[in-house]
């Protein structure tokens, strides 16, 4: 896999800050018929690191900016596919075509309830998905109005009605504040935003970016990570999660620690380097280097160790366990669940 390299000492200061690397506690135990996030010892069956490693991630800058940096991890063979929506990252994941994956944090969250045998890795935050609308635009000014929304019952459909919950707003039933209109991609809803067919929608980055560009009166009118901690005590709003099949991390009880260094200093150094940092997620992702180019100064994409991520992502997780409990299977996951606990 080709990969544009970070020369600098940055990584190698996040390695040494990690030779006391994470302890493995990996979802499962030894049986083949373990569930998700029951707490374990690593088997150490294998050697530390496999020969290769099969990676899935989402069309998006924010999660592919931790993989830059994956062929310095030390697995002789590394290999990046995209995905087109959520659906399709969790039934690769489910089939095996992924060892690691990057996907939605509920969906982590879903599948450990429903038994597969994984565990969360890290964590992606920063200003990934945009409130849509003119110039000046508040929650508030979404009353009476019409709000387009990607992936029905996906994470940015879910911490959209948090947030409208947290302000009060009606989403449901006769006369609600805000109707919430359901699109099969966000391609569609950006082709609306930039021809005048919609006004309000949320929107991941990059195509925020691009409906602000296209000239028309459309703005990324507010982060909603913003808009999260606002209304929470959270420091950051963790939209996806990096997991990681269990059987791989109990055969390589050293891969867990490694990939938690590696995720970790790679987004440093595209945080840091933001010119290489395009060129590098655009190696992994179909998105044109200017775009990311676009993107990356105002994303602010951050990776925690999940065990470092883990109070912002049960915060989360205990919202959406009010609301709307099937998001995430029904239960909150196991301690086994936080991978370097």
């Amino acid at each position: 896999m080709n990969r544009h390299h970070f020369p600098s000492m940055i990584r190698a200061l996040v390695v040494a800050l990690s030779v006391t690397t994470m302890l493995l506690t990996a979802c499962g135990t030894d049986d083949d018929a373990s569930a998700c996030g029951a707490e374990t010892t690593a088997s150490g069956a294998g050697s530390g690191l496999p020969d290769s490693l099969n990676v899935g991630v989402a069309n998006n800058v924010a999660m592919a900016a931790p993989l830059t940096g994956l062929d310095d991890l030390g697995v002789e063979e590394t290999s990046t596919s995209t995905a087109s929506t959520p659906e399709e990252l969790r039934t690769n994941f489910i089939a095996g075509n992924y060892d690691l994956a990057a996907m939605p944090i509920n969906i982590a969250a879903n599948l450990c309830a429903q038994g597969i045998d994984l565990v969360l890795v890290g964590t992606v935050s920063g200003n990934i998905v945009y409130l849509m609308g003119p110039e000046g635009t508040t929650l508030d000014d979404l009353r009476g109005q019409t709000v387009h929304i990607p992936f029905e019952n996906d994470i940015i459909d879910l911490v959209t009605r948090q947030i409208l919950d947290s302000a009060g707003m009606t989403y449901t039933g006769e006369n609600p504040d805000v109707t919430l209109q359901y699109h099969p991609t966000p391609l569609d809803i950006a082709t609306g935003l930039t021809s005048g067919s919609m006004q309000y929608a949320i929107l991941p980055e990059h195509l925020s970016t691009v409906v602000a560009g296209a000239g028309g009166n459309i703005v990324e009118a507010q982060s909603m990570q913003d808009l999260w901690v606002e209304q929470t005590d959270a420091s950051s709003l963790p939209f996806a999660g990096f997991v990681l099949r269990g059987e791989v991390a109990r055969e390589y009880p050293d891969l867990v620690g490694s990939l938690q260094t590696n995720l970790l200093g790679s987004v440093i150094e595209v945080v840091s380097d933001p010119q290489r940092g395009a060129i590098a997620i655009a190696d992994i992702v179909p998105i044109p280097v200017d775009v990311v180019g676009q993107v990356l100064p105002d994303l602010r994409p951050t990776y925690l160790p999940a065990a470092e991520g883990r109070t912002d992502t049960e915060l989360l997780y205990e919202s959406l366990m009010t609301t709307v409990p099937e998001s995430i299977g029904g239960e909150m996951p196991a301690d086994g669940f936080y991978g370097g606990n």
